[in-house]
């Protein structure tokens, strides 16, 4: 099936206000809009997933329904928005149907998971609404194409980070923090105003003070999930050292962030990182787990360990 693309006219002046990824998380939307002062006088675009895989799916979706209904609100479909959910009504599955894949303005062009290259019209639906490691592939695009899909954590190999990526020389911007999917992940918003781009994040994290100060370490790794397979060469009580297989390098974790696959096979993806956090004494973080002697944290954005 050949991709619906949909025409608009962003409105010279106006924001432009991008979310993808919500994955039925109706308070960390609702957090988000709040925080970037959302209004009427703003462009909202939904970039897809929106309402599988969290607690709030139904009210996330009747939500986004409701919003669809205005002028200035356009939604796209994502590869988790199905109709297969048994509690989906009649007309929640219609509406789901009659989505665009893509949303194409004067500059810009929004897709959930990417396109290739030539004409919109003759992208493959399925192709615009899962297209792993989109940013990777090595395209590059005559306007911006702004997608969602693939958490961008998944695209930093040294230091994690959930904030979105802007590539202005290949002019793709990914802007997934893996909210839901993550436990460090955010829900990000792409904010386009007179052609410049910024970003405000929100996420479910309780905040934390840092005991003790410490600075970044250098030549770092973020295991992604591409590469996510790791093997066990050393195991203390509770960390063990571990050898990634895809780089080959030995990397010290917890025994409590690696985990078996469904065949038995060792992986690091998502706290996967040997990578400090630079931190002062007092500074407030965000707190994503306690592994024995370290907390793992976030600050704006970025993942790494800090000491108990």
């Amino acid at each position: 099936m050949k991709a619906t693309v949909k025409q608009i006219t962003l409105s010279p002046g106006k924001r432009v206000i991008c979310i993808s990824d919500i994955h039925g998380n109706l308070d960390l939307l609702l957090q988000l809009l709040d925080k970037v002062s959302y209004s009427e006088q703003d462009i909202l675009l939904l970039l897809g997933d929106i309402f599988r895989k969290g607690k709030q799916c139904k009210e996330t979706l009747r939500y986004v329904m409701d919003l669809s209904e205005r002028e200035h609100v356009h939604v796209l479909r994502g590869n988790s928005d199905w109709t297969g959910e048994a509690y989906l009504s009649e007309e929640e599955k219609a509406w789901i149907e009659a989505l665009p894949h893509i949303i194409e303005s004067e500059r810009y062009v929004f897709v959930h998971g990417g396109i290739g290259p030539g004409a919109l019209e003759e992208q493959e639906a399925w192709d615009c609404m899962k297209n792993d490691a989109f940013a990777e592939k090595g395209l590059s695009f005559d306007k911006y194409v702004v997608v969602g899909h693939w958490p961008t954590v998944n695209y930093t190999h040294e230091i994690p980070c959930n904030n979105p990526i802007i590539d202005h020389e290949r002019r793709i911007i990914s802007i997934d923090g893996g909210a839901v999917l993550k436990v460090s992940g955010q829900l990000n918003a792409l904010i386009i105003h007179h052609d410049a781009l910024s970003f405000e994040a929100v996420d479910a994290l309780p905040d934390y003070a840092v005991r003790t100060p410490q600075e970044e370490n250098g030549g770092s790794i973020n295991i992604t999930w591409n590469d996510r397979f790791v093997e066990l060469t050393e195991q203390g009580e509770r960390v063990g050292v571990y050898r990634h297989l895809a780089s080959g390098r030995l990397i010290s974790l917890p025994l409590e962030v690696v985990w078996k696959d469904r065949d038995g096979n060792l992986c690091a993806c998502g706290d996967g990182t040997d990578y400090r956090l630079p931190v002062q004494a007092g500074e407030t973080v965000s707190f994503v787990g306690c592994f024995g002697d370290e907390i793992l944290a976030k600050k704006k954005g970025f993942v790494g360990w800090i000491p108990k």
